[in-house]
């Protein structure tokens, strides 16, 4: 029985997945102030509605719980947008061309900042250096960043600003490249080495930072993200200047989606000062919130600096790189269970999980108290004992399937055969009671949910390869996929109860498809345009 009210919207005619157990399906919905006042029948809604009520006829359109990103980068989207696109380069030669196009078309530039170059994809499997950048410019720093942002290349011009030489030793969780010849640094850049050149860019005005929230935000929303949960915060020295962006576009009415920031702060110094600014303001407007500490343990797969417990099996010299040590890793974690601030950590490699894991489990044992959802972000190359422990401890892991249609063509070379049988495993973190959430890790990959759900649900590439799916074990259903992206994601950062389905009581926030994601062929998502994205005022 529904009680009576005013209902301010009333949207029918519609096929609405609810994803709430108790009414999977509705035809519509009545929203007031911002929230959902009742789903049901047609009949049921349009009884609510007054002099006042506004009414949109669907005409069978689908209706989804707004999609939700549990993991991304919305300013480096924005930047990414703003700079030099490098995810079109095949080769050297159109890192540099497209470079080289950049800088006519922006003369005034004083450093040429690209990201999006994967080596997987070039014909010589080969990273650029800085000899290649010196072609885009010898007076300007060209800095460009691989498609993970776990590697960069810098230009002479670059690592003479950073006083980078051959004498330089390897900063702490970082490497430079060498000419094994001569010692001379590459250009080529490893994790906190990268950092060595990227303190040195200018840091972005409160006005810069805005401008690109709002091309990464509109992004977002055109895809039918209602919600994002992105790492935008990077240490203190940025801190005050992208707090006061988010807030001032919120204040302004500019955010059309709602966003949680997770904060990298890798020193106790630095998450302790965040914790007390947290402490201080849990909320910078009405769609943005303080969310988790994010820290790194690795890099990345492509780049074979995610720690492996073993040597990569297509270069037995490195097993990856770790970021912190083990006691490292276990200070932070302990100083925010204290805090009770929840923890999600990037953990790709096998070594990097056993560290996580281990990290958690003291800082529960530590500090029973800690109501937080420790997340583990990526967990890739996964062995089955540890997800059983992950399942044990109550480990959310944030998952990104639109990696797989990339990195499908390499995991085993670098990993072997043996270690790939576990990874990226989906359908198995389900089947142990893993609670898992959808992201994108954006602008590494698109932030595309429709696409995410593809991947999830056929394990392929965009071209249909393999044709049953990689490891087609572990792939998800299309209800599964939805629900990454929407329950999933809500749960992960302690919103079900606000967010993730269509129910009375929560946040107005959904989708307008033009057909139901969960019926269409799977490729059909890769086509699928978003019609409409609400989120409720």
């Amino acid at each position: 029985m529904i009680a009576p009210s005013t209902a301010t919207q009333v949207f029918y005619n519609a096929r609405i997945i609810t994803l709430d157990p108790s009414q999977p399906r509705a035809e519509a919905m009545a929203l007031a102030g911002g929230k959902i006042l009742a789903v049901g029948s047609n009949e049921e809604m349009l009884a609510l509605v007054t002099q006042e009520t506004k009414t949109h006829d669907l005409q069978g359109q689908t209706v989804v719980p707004g999609f939700n990103d549990s993991h991304m980068h919305l300013i480096n989207l924005g930047q990414y947008m703003d700079g030099v696109d490098l995810t079109k380069a095949r080769s050297i030669s159109d890192v540099n061309r497209l470079g080289q196009e950049y800088v006519e078309k922006n003369p005034a530039k004083t450093w040429i900042i690209g990201r999006g170059f994967n080596d997987e994809m070039f014909d010589t499997k080969a990273l650029p250096t800085k000899a290649d950048l010196d072609q885009i410019s010898k007076k300007v720093p060209v800095f460009f960043t691989r498609v993970c942002g776990h590697i960069a290349v810098a230009n002479s011009k670059a690592l003479e600003l950073a006083g980078i030489t051959s004498n330089t030793p390897n900063p702490p969780g970082g490497s430079i490249d060498r000419n094994p010849a001569t010692g001379e640094a590459t250009g080529v850049l490893r994790e906190n080495a990268i950092d060595l050149v990227r303190t040195l860019i200018p840091s972005p005005t409160v006005e810069d930072l805005k401008r690109v929230i709002r091309i990464a935000s509109q992004k977002a929303a055109s895809l039918g993200l209602t919600s994002v949960q992105s790492n935008d915060l990077h240490g203190t020295r940025t801190l005050i200047n992208r707090l006061e962006a988010y807030a001032q576009l919120d204040e302004a009415g500019e955010l059309p989606i709602r966003v949680e920031l997770q904060s990298t702060m890798p020193t106790p110094e630095e998450l302790k000062m965040y914790i007390e600014i947290r402490r201080k303001h849990p909320n910078l407007g009405t769609r943005v919130t303080l969310g988790p500490l994010k820290l790194f343990t690795d890099g990345s797969l492509g780049g074979r600096t995610a720690a492996l417990s073993h040597p990569y099996a297509d270069d037995p010299s490195t097993s990856g790189m770790a970021i912190f040590s083990q006691e490292e890793l276990d200070e932070l974690v302990l100083i925010a269970a204290q805090a009770n601030l929840p923890v999600a950590i990037h953990a790709i490699g096998d070594r990097a999980m056993d560290m996580v894991i281990d990290s958690y489990e003291k800082a529960k044992l530590a500090e029973p108290g800690w109501t937080s959802r420790p997340r583990i972000i990526h967990a890739q190359i996964t062995r089955y004992d540890q997800l059983q422990r992950m399942a044990k401890l109550g480990i959310v892991c944030d998952i990104q399937p639109i990696f797989v249609p990339t990195d499908l063509h390499f995991v085993e070379t670098r990993v072997g055969a043996e270690s790939a049988k576990y990874s990226y495993a989906w359908k198995t973190m389900g089947e142990l009671g893993i609670h898992t959430a959808g992201g994108s890790d954006c602008p590494v990959e698109s932030c595309n949910p429709l696409w995410g759900m593809h991947a999830a649900i056929t394990r392929q590439d965009q071209n249909g390869y393999p044709k049953e799916g990689w490891h087609p074990a572990e792939r998800l259903t299309a209800e599964e996929a939805l629900a990454l992206f929407t329950t999933g994601s809500a749960y992960a950062a302690h919103e079900e109860e606000i967010k993730g389905s269509l129910s009375a009581g929560k946040l107005a926030d959904f989708v307008v498809l033009p057909e139901d994601p969960t019926e269409v062929p799977p490729e059909r998502l890769l086509t699928m345009e978003v019609i409409a994205t609400h989120v409720g005022d």
